[in-house]
């Protein structure tokens, strides 16, 4: 592991001012025009933990690091919680057009490209193209793994943000209660998964602890995503045109309007009985259950699974409540013994850019090339370290290992290429999935109601996308 620094976020709309200086190759650019004065930047983390003082710490100690590398600059550091992805992504999108944006700010992979065409953020790839004093030289592009930066481009090939974190999902687990079910060994196909929680469920143990209360607590998301591009991955080669490895925006547009992607066909349609028959196995009235919730009833020990990010998982390591010893393993993956179309292979739902930060277009010009350099010093080996070590966060760097008890987060299977239902395709087709998924759940509408519901938010969202961006069948929906 690289040097380590130490601090971290904050929650619940906290605000700490910050002082940040130094100085280095880097920071000649960023001087101000008096050559004295310092370049005062406004930086807003937004994080997804409430009460999180370790998140706090951290970035001030990250903000400490800068402050001895950059002697002309100084920082305002604000870290707070939206309350929600949907809240978050409202006021990214007020504080842009507002012209009211902090200098750097957290967005979201996706919104970042089209808060760019929209010409509202800084377009950021000529700085990935450049040597960084932080990388020994390196570039962004060579610092940055080649899979986040397959995910990070835009279909117009441009950079929009730069991420610090990259996340992966994994299923936890209490070891004392698997044992108590009589479980040896742990679930690797989707059968063997069901058959641990009968054996949880016969022996009066709640056996998995699923949030679905909003589309913010995740869970429902990442399984209906993980078990599609189980069944759909052999269909890759009909939607990535351009051979990247990834289905961007622009080729899931394409596959829905020409009707390669139609969920209320086979395979995609198979998905939600799968998991309808799995929810037997959730914590009693989890349509109410929120995230917080399910962590606590994890931590006391009343349900024996849960499912979480590794960042989402410090707090389950770090609770002095758990009792308990834990492991963890990738969401068990499909066979042929659940479905035909099944490759029979994890796929992995992580690996994708997260805590990307951005550069508002009406940034002062005077400001940017600090702002750009503060960008860099983020994801440098020392501070990707800081962010593994203290805030449980996979390196976004090439150069940064995971620290030994994150080894569980290292990735197993196949990456999933097309990401749908993802809030960063369509986030109106994430939040419609979750909810008329509870309903369906319930036994209040039928499976084809739900996919014909959903069918057409997702139909309605590739046609809003096609005419912002001018995207046809005739221009191959400006695919390069």
């Amino acid at each position: 592991m690289n040097g380590k620094v130490y601090g971290t976020l904050s929650a619940l709309v906290l605000a700490v001012p910050l002082i940040v200086s130094g100085c280095g190759k880097d920071a000649k650019d960023a001087q101000g025009a008096d050559g004295g004065k310092k370049t005062e930047l406004n930086v807003t983390i937004v994080t997804e933990s409430q009460g999180d003082t370790v998140e706090q710490q951290s970035w001030e100690e990250l903000a400490k690091a800068y402050m001895a590398k950059r002697s002309d600059v100084k920082i305002n550091m604000t870290v707070q919680n939206m309350g929600g992805v949907e809240q978050h992504r409202t006021w990214v999108t007020t504080q842009l057009i507002g012209s009211t944006a902090p200098d750097v700010f957290t967005t979201r992979r996706i919104w970042d490209q089209e808060d760019l065409q929209k010409g509202l953020l800084l377009d950021l790839t000529p700085y990935f193209q450049e040597a960084s004093s932080y990388a020994g030289g390196k570039t962004l592009e060579k610092t940055l793994s080649p899979t986040v930066l397959t995910q990070l481009v835009g279909a117009n090939k441009k950079y929009a943000s730069v991420p610090t974190f990259v996340d992966v999902v994994r299923v936890m687990y209490n070891k004392s209660l698997f044992e108590k079910a009589g479980i040896t060994q742990v679930p690797k196909t989707w059968t063997e998964f069901l058959s641990a929680q009968a054996k949880l469920k016969q022996a009066n143990i709640t056996p998995f602890s699923f949030p679905n209360s909003k589309p913010g607590d995740y869970n429902y998301s990442w399984s209906t995503r993980i078990l599609t591009e189980e069944l759909i991955a052999s269909s890759y080669d009909q939607l990535d045109v351009n051979k990247n490895g990834f289905i961007e925006v622009n080729e899931y547009v394409r596959g829905v309007d020409q009707g390669i992607i139609d969920i209320e066909k086979a395979p995609y349609k198979d998905v939600f009985p799968l998991l309808k028959d799995w929810s037997q196995y959730w914590a009693k009235g989890y349509n109410g259950l929120d995230f917080d919730t399910s962590t606590d009833q994890f931590v006391r020990g009343d349900a024996a699974m849960i499912m979480r990010t590794s960042a989402q998982s410090k707090v389950l390591f770090e609770s002095q409540a758990r009792k308990f010893e834990m492991g963890m393993f990738p969401l068990p993956y499909l066979t042929k013994e659940n479905n035909p179309a099944a490759i029979g292979k994890l796929m992995e739902i992580g690996g994708v850019p997260a805590g990307n930060l951005a550069i508002p277009k009406s940034i002062a010009a005077a400001k940017q090339a600090a702002a750009v350099d503060f960008l860099k010093f983020v994801v440098s080996s020392d501070m990707q370290a800081l962010m593994a070590e203290k805030l449980y966060r996979a390196p976004v760097s090439q150069d940064v290992n995971l620290p030994e008890k994150l080894s569980g987060f290292k990735f197993a299977g196949d990456q999933m290429k097309l990401n749908i239902y993802g809030g960063e395709l369509d986030k109106t087709v994430t939040e419609f999935n979750q909810k008329l998924g509870q309903t369906y759940l319930e036994g209040k509408m039928t499976a084809e109601q739900y996919i014909a519901g959903l069918k057409k938010t997702m139909i309605d969202g590739v046609k809003k996308k096609m005419e912002e961006n001018k995207w046809s069948k005739e221009n191959n929906y400006g695919i390069q």
